[in-house]
């Protein structure tokens, strides 16, 4: 990730956390991250650029619907890579900000929340 300015994660579905996204924000750097499935769990808009022109997709096999996913705007994908590269302070400042989030999330916390919820 050493030699990169941002990423960019235009998954159109992630069953989980996307692991490869955690650790390049917790590297410090800023992402551009389709905002669907699991990227919510991690980005939001104080660490990542995130892209929300997403078109719902679907596949359907005997007439039944099978799969569902949100494909990301290419023309929103260009936008964001052409601010970014357009705006290198900020694009600094929001990587801090992806380290920083990153940082939060430990085993510690996460068995805390569990533990909060099981508690109401």
């Amino acid at each position: 990730y050493k030699n990169t300015d941002c990423g960019l994660f235009p998954n159109r579905c992630e069953g989980g956390s996307n692991l490869v996204l955690m650790e390049y924000m917790a590297c410090g750097k800023p992402a551009i991250v389709s905002h669907t499935s699991g990227h919510r769990d991690v980005a939001d808009a104080s660490n990542a650029l995130l892209l929300h022109e997403l078109r719902p997709m679907s596949i359907e096999q005997a007439g039944e619907i099978v799969a569902v996913w949100e494909e990301p705007s290419l023309e929103e994908m260009l936008a964001q890579l052409e601010w970014a590269y357009q705006h290198r302070d900020a694009l600094r400042t929001l990587g801090t900000a992806a380290g920083t989030s990153m940082a939060r999330l430990t085993w510690r916390a996460a068995a805390q929340q569990f533990y909060d919820l099981l508690a109401l």
